[in-house]
């Protein structure tokens, strides 16, 4: 039985495409599990209109009983946060404190203090860590996958998400080997993404290869290769 959860990217950057996107996710609302909202794309706002964004996105779904991943991904990870380290690490404990989310996104590239300090907070707040690290240049090899997700485990996360820009069919080999590698290790907690269309059929894995998490669209995809919600969940139940 696939036992992976679908999980809907919200990027829209104003009011009027939040509010198309989720229309649209309505619209989906049996093909995905949980919601991701991507705060980097609220970079030039305040922390008050910032928090209304992302307050407005949750209340929408919560009472339609998803689940919310917060996510700031700075432009190191192929995002457009801009944030400082500092700036990121109390943007995401004020988040935890503040939002009714159920995961938040930690960047392990951040530094092990700033890791850290968010997961205690998290903890505090019920709030479960989903450890992450992107590469859009490069995919590490097996062994170097599985000693990013070994140090997720040690730096107490709830999920481990890789992603990586692959080159050629090794480099997805590779991503596909430390999933099931890692999931015979540490139970249902790995994502593993091969990005672009190259590395698609990551997003898609079942058995042993599965993630547990799987990221989809409904307006426009956030990363290369992502499916639309409603293939995905076509797909899923086969």
């Amino acid at each position: 039985m696939n036992t992976t959860k679908i999980v809907v990217t919200l990027s829209g950057h104003n009011d009027d495409e939040i509010k198309a996107e989720i229309n649209k996710a309505k619209d989906s609302i049996d093909d995905f599990d949980i919601v991701e909202i991507r705060g980097d794309v609220f970079d030039a706002l305040n922390r008050e209109d910032h928090g209304k964004k992302v307050r407005f996105i949750i209340d929408s779904f919560k009472p339609l009983n998803k689940e919310i991943i917060y996510t700031y991904r700075t432009a190191r990870e192929g995002g457009s946060g801009s944030k400082t380290t500092v700036e990121y690490e109390a943007l995401l404990k004020a988040v935890c404190k503040s939002m009714d989310i159920d995961y938040i996104d930690i960047e392990v590239q951040s530094g092990d203090k700033i890791t850290a300090s968010v997961v205690e907070t998290a903890r505090e707040n019920n709030v479960k860590c989903l450890m992450s690290n992107h590469d859009f240049k490069r995919t590490p090899d097996t062994e170097g996958i599985l000693s990013v997700i070994n140090k997720m485990d040690k730096l107490g996360g709830d999920i481990y998400k890789v992603a990586y820009f692959p080159k050629d069919e090794k480099d997805v080999i590779y991503v596909t080997e430390a999933v099931k590698t890692a999931k015979a290790e540490y139970g249902d907690k790995v994502v593993g993404i091969s990005m672009g269309a190259l590395g698609k059929r990551t997003r898609t894995a079942v058995g042993e290869a599965s993630s547990v998490l799987t990221y989809g669209f409904v307006a426009r995809d956030a990363a290369p290769g992502q499916i639309h919600v409603t293939e995905l969940r076509k797909i899923f139940t086969k």
